[in-house]
């Protein structure tokens, strides 16, 4: 679409123009004054228990047992049973816990056995009161996984690396250039429908027409 095609669409359709106009500058005027958002992350490592017992699981270099509790604690936790104990419990903020992935979404590869903890909200409180109860409901799960088993022989689990709540800013230059992008389309979506369907478009010309027409009087009949 060239340049005057552009400006001719823009007087056609000057109103919706102005009213797509107004509504970005809402949304932008909502985006400057909605609070920050804070994350918290940590790791969590699974660790083979040090056993005397024959045979020992664990003796090889395999990590497909601790793998495999990694999966079953990490599918534990993100049940709707679970998420429902941690809201009971005063988890308010957004939380997840995943395996580590060590290559894509398409081509996952799950061969350590590690995952991850976040947990995100508007409040400072809300986001680190859920991240302390989701670790303490893991290390709480993975025990009660184990209750048979003796305590020397037991998988653990050491969480490290906590970031503590830190405040996520964004990048404005990205969220402005994304708003502008989406006025833009909105714009010429909303412009294609009205020339698709003219009887919709509102022009200052065809109103006074009509209330012109309306405000005329009727011609009477001979008495």
């Amino acid at each position: 679409m060239t340049v005057g095609e552009i400006a001719a669409l823009l007087r056609r359709h000057w109103v919706a123009a102005a009213a797509v106009l107004v509504l970005a500058v809402a949304a932008l005027h909502s985006i400057k004054h909605s609070p920050p958002g804070y994350q918290e992350t940590a790791t969590i490592i699974f660790i083979a228990p040090k056993s005397n017992d024959f045979p020992n699981p664990y003796d090889s270099d395999s990590d497909a047992p601790l793998i495999t509790t990694d999966e079953v604690v990490v599918r534990d936790m993100m049940s709707p049973q679970e998420q429902r104990l941690i809201q009971a419990a005063g988890g308010s903020a957004q939380y997840s816990v995943e395996m580590v992935n060590l290559y894509n979404q398409e081509y996952p590869d799950y061969g350590v056995p590690d995952a991850t903890i976040t947990t995100t909200a508007t409040s400072w409180d809300a986001t680190h009161t859920t991240y302390q109860l989701v670790a303490r409901k893991l290390n709480a799960s993975l025990a009660a996984m184990q209750v048979t088993v003796k305590k020397r022989n037991r998988i653990t689990a050491n969480i490290v690396g906590d970031s503590g709540p830190i405040i996520q800013t964004g990048s404005p230059k990205r969220v402005y250039a994304g708003l502008i992008l989406l006025t833009l389309i909105a714009f010429f979506m909303l412009a294609i429908f009205l020339d698709r369907h003219p009887g919709l478009a509102w022009r200052p010309g065809r109103a006074r027409r009509t209330v012109t027409l309306a405000r005329r009087p009727q011609a009477s009949g001979p008495s």
